[in-house]
């Protein structure tokens, strides 16, 4: 019996996990319903499509909003990858472009496979980026999550990522902006308008240079968050 008397208080590859808490979602699209069939279809609108604290501040129809990152790891705040749902809910495979891992129909078992695969041809496969921000203005207590499918937005954001680093030297907890852009995009010889995602930074060189300073103490604070 003695050995029900050592204390445990964890459980290993269980304990160690953590996400960010998360407040809501902010959407880039609304869904219509077709004149035809009258079945619903999601659109693209040129706005962010927020919860009802955020509209409080922002108003309905918001194309900018004040966001930070709680940590400096792009893979937790920006996390990129191949995702198939297929026709029921949940994830089916998940993928870097090299390598997917994916949940067998028959066996219910996790395999690998290599990526991409015919799904991506198909379309049934879609590049997705999930962006997590604290909107300082809203509340400060979890993060605002919002997904997408496109390409310019995950290219810009990454690249608007990686120029505050450069500036500088983090991007966790600086103020940025993030912005509906209307971008003009080509595809398939259609020439087509889009509202992509950008972030950025509205500072002049004193800002910069104060946040600089800050940098060290930051992110020995956000890495005891990580």
């Amino acid at each position: 019996m003695s050995a029900f008397n050592q204390r445990i208080t964890r459980i290993k590859g269980l304990s160690e996990k953590r996400r960010l808490p998360r407040l809501g979602k902010i959407r880039l699209g609304i869904k219509k319903k077709s004149s035809k069939t009258g079945a619903e279809y999601p659109a693209e609108v040129p706005y962010f499509v927020v919860p009802d604290e955020v509209q409080k501040v922002y108003g309905d129809k918001p194309t900018e909003i004040d966001v930070m990152f709680p940590l400096d790891d792009i893979d937790a705040v920006f996390p990129v990858s191949y995702k198939y749902y297929g026709s029921g809910k949940g994830l089916k495979c998940n993928g870097d472009g090299e390598i997917a891992y994916c949940a067998d129909e028959k066996t219910k078992e996790v395999i690998e496979k290599k990526c991409p695969c015919n799904l991506l041809e198909e379309g049934k496969c879609k590049q997705s980026g999930t962006l997590r921000v604290i909107l300082q203005k809203i509340n400060v207590g979890g993060v605002y999550q919002i997904t997408t499918s496109s390409f310019n937005s995950i290219v810009d954001l990454a690249s608007g990522i990686d120029y505050v680093k450069a500036l500088i030297g983090r991007v966790a907890m600086v103020p940025l902006k993030l912005r509906r852009v209307e971008t003009e995009t080509h595809h398939e010889e259609k020439k087509q308008t889009h509202y992509t995602l950008q972030v950025v930074m509205d500072a002049n060189i004193d800002a910069i240079n104060q946040l600089r300073g800050d940098t060290i103490r930051v992110l020995e604070h956000t890495s005891r968050i990580a």
